[in-house]
């Protein structure tokens, strides 16, 4: 297991150094390939869309995590691709997702391994796509994402909630 995580841990690397950032409308893949980072902004305006303008945030954050997007009120169908837009200075071996039906769920992690970055500097903004999959999600009207460091776990955040329909 331990190889199998160094292995994956190595391709992502790899992915990230490529510099490939071209944008995909399709649904993130288990390596989290699709994670992209850009310099945090002062203003708070919000995207119009599912898919970012991170750089219309401000990601400055001190000791964990802070969710920008989804910010609260939006409304997803199954199927969708979410771009989540965080920032975090919590340094470890990068985070997990999970998918939340409400406030009181524990959630189901929406990809089989770590995504996001390993060295964060709570000034940047994080961009992770994820997809509402019938493996994890499930319509609701208080949905939440939260965004987990896996070393330091109760320095994670939720997204605001959102609606998520058939």
């Amino acid at each position: 297991m331990k190889f199998y995580s160094a292995m994956f841990l190595a391709a992502s690397l790899a992915l990230m150094a490529c510099g490939d950032d071209s944008s995909s409308s399709g649904p993130a893949d288990e390596t989290g390939s699709s994670a992209k980072e850009t310099t945090s902004s002062s203003s708070t305006d919000k995207p119009k869309s599912s898919d970012g303008g991170s750089a219309k945030y401000d990601c400055t954050v001190s000791g964990g995590v802070k969710v920008l997007y989804p910010a609260g009120g939006e409304e997803f169908k199954m199927g969708d691709t979410i771009t989540v837009i965080y920032g975090s200075d919590v340094q470890g071996s990068g985070y997990r997702f999970a998918f939340k039906v409400d406030e009181a769920d524990a959630g189901m992690d929406m990809f089989k391994g770590s995504v996001g970055p390993e060295s964060p500097d709570g000034k940047t903004c994080y961009e992770q796509k994820v997809v509402l999959s019938d493996d994890y999600a499930e319509p609701s009207d208080e949905a939440i994402i939260r965004v987990i460091p896996y070393e330091r776990q109760n320095k994670g955040a939720n997204s605001g909630t959102f609606k998520v329909k058939e």
